[in-house]
């Protein structure tokens, strides 16, 4: 009697161990100390919301595709990866899990992101990614030169003609010699694309097919490109090079663009230039309101052995109280559409000036859905390798369009 029940205490104890055991993930992310600062942050809070899940952050600063390549090979993948627009290598090979029913089963509400992330992390039908960081492209202008000429400040109800008309009046010209841009534009793909997509341009169709020469992005193409050689109110790339290589952000830190696009990062970077007098704004359209959205997504690895314990990490990291750090660190826009809205985010001590911080949230469903299948990169180069021509004025939109639609035509098929 005494032996059984022996046994007995001894099986309860057991099983209330290996119940109470402790499932340990790991997450590879790329970025700086900072980052890591914060990620770390995020995982203690998610350890206080589950205590029998520990999240080990692994920091990976350079060449994080090819490492995270070689873990997954080497039967070493990380249970949790954050990727980006290269989340579709990864899933196209079977390397992530389809979230979609865990989702369901969960009861998870995905209107907490997104509709242009959740497309942009979905492929052949099924999302892989959870959106966790996610920063508008928004557009910087100089408050003090829209003052001086009277000028409207820009909003998402611009269309191409009220930029183009405003750009013309900041430019400021001494002969041939222009003194201050009116608008700065480049060659980095979120720029061009989002002129692409507020024209309802398209670089695949519904069927995944190339359809890159069509009429809405030769128009997109041409007026962007317009804005720098026919209408002179922005520099072109050798314009760029002869101020010293730099780019928009750092001419409109120096007061010579009264207009940029870019992210959120240069926030911080305008503490540099307290001069300026500046503010941020969502983009404008022409068909339809539209920008590229920079950020990142939570993935679960196919190799991942606790995918129950995985799900419950990405799904707390994207929610309010899992992306607070990101807000109050003052690292990133985040994704969760409630937080992007909350005081917490708009009213935190972004800049030592007063900015417009609704911008980010106002954005949120302008967010494109752009087409990062497997081949993402391959079609980017494809695209720089013609555009490079037309923003150097040595060659026509529509026959850089039809020589990039032949060789998508290729990657693709």
């Amino acid at each position: 009697m005494k032996k059984m029940l022996f046994w007995s205490l001894l099986m309860m104890l057991i099983m209330s161990v290996a119940f109470s055991a402790t499932v340990k993930l790991t997450m590879t992310h790329w970025g700086n100390d900072f980052d890591n600062q914060v990620y770390n942050e995020r995982a203690a809070l998610l350890n206080e919301r589950y205590p029998d899940i520990e999240l080990e952050v692994m920091h990976i600063p350079g060449d994080y595709a090819q490492k995270v390549q070689t873990m997954i090979a080497g039967g070493m993948a990380p249970d949790i990866i954050i990727l980006a627009e290269d989340m579709h290598a990864y899933s196209s090979k079977g390397q992530l899990v389809a979230l979609d029913e865990m989702a369901k089963d969960h009861g998870l509400d995905l209107s907490r992101f997104s509709q242009g992330l959740l497309n942009q992390y979905s492929y052949n039908g099924n999302l892989y990614g959870f959106p966790d960081r996610s920063g508008a492209m928004i557009v910087y202008y100089n408050k003090d030169y829209f003052d001086e000429s009277d000028l409207e400040y820009p909003n998402k109800s611009w269309k191409w003609v009220d930029l183009l008309e405003a750009a013309q009046k900041l430019t400021i010209r001494d002969g041939d010699k222009i003194l201050r841009y009116g608008f700065a534009a480049g060659d980095w793909w979120p720029w061009w694309m989002s002129f692409m997509g507020q024209n309802e341009g398209q670089i695949l169709d519904e069927n995944g097919n190339p359809v890159v020469n069509n009429k809405a992005n030769v128009e997109a193409l041409q007026f962007y490109n317009d804005l720098v050689f026919k209408y002179k109110v922005a520099p072109s790339l050798v314009d760029f090079a002869d101020m010293g290589n730099i780019g928009p952000d750092q001419l409109f830190a120096q007061g010579k663009t009264a207009m940029e696009i870019t992210g959120m990062w240069n926030i911080g970077s305008m503490r540099n230039a307290p001069e300026i007098n500046w503010d941020i704004a969502p983009l404008w359209g022409q068909k339809v309101n539209a920008t590229v959205a920079f950020g990142s997504g939570l993935t679960i690895s196919s190799a991942c052995k606790e995918k129950e314990a995985a799900f419950k990490a990405i799904e707390f990291l994207t929610s309010y109280d899992g992306q607070v750090p990101i807000v109050e660190n003052l690292q990133d826009a985040p994704a969760n559409i409630e937080l992007l809205n909350s005081p917490l985010f708009l009213e935190a001590q972004w800049s030592d000036k007063s900015i417009n911080m609704m911008a980010f949230a106002d954005s949120a469903d302008m967010i494109m859905d752009i087409p990062t299948v497997p081949e993402w990169n391959q079609i980017l180069k494809a695209f720089g390798d013609y555009l490079s021509e037309v923003f150097m004025n040595k060659m026509d939109v529509e026959e850089a369009l039809e020589n990039i639609q032949e060789e998508l035509d290729f990657i693709l098929f």
